[in-house]
């Protein structure tokens, strides 16, 4: 079972916010925020999306199990968002032009 304070501790540390930081930005205040990493307040659903948000995280990327994964940067969160609006052939000859640059 995943234990959504130490995951959530540790995802704000390795994108650098700090408490104050992320209560600002998702208009949580800094105290949930404390009590969360603490185990002591389980966020619900909408508060953990607010904060997730602002780490450029979704929700089934938090709760994937998988340690392996890494999240998004910024920029790629932008590139991925940028190609989903495309028709599927611009998508499609994208991605060929990526691979190709990637040989």
């Amino acid at each position: 079972m995943i234990d959504i304070s130490k995951r959530f501790q540790k995802l704000r540390n390795a994108k650098g916010f700090s408490v104050y930081y992320l209560a600002r930005e998702s208009d949580v205040s800094e105290n949930y925020i404390h009590k969360i990493e603490r185990g002591e307040n389980q966020p619900s659903v909408y508060i953990l999306e607010k904060l997730l948000a602002c780490l450029g995280v979704t929700l089934p990327e938090f709760f994937n199990e998988n340690e392996d994964i890494m999240y998004p940067s910024e920029f790629e969160r932008e590139l991925i968002e940028s190609v989903r609006i495309l028709p599927q052939e611009k998508a499609s000859a994208i991605l060929y032009i990526v691979k190709l640059i990637a040989k």
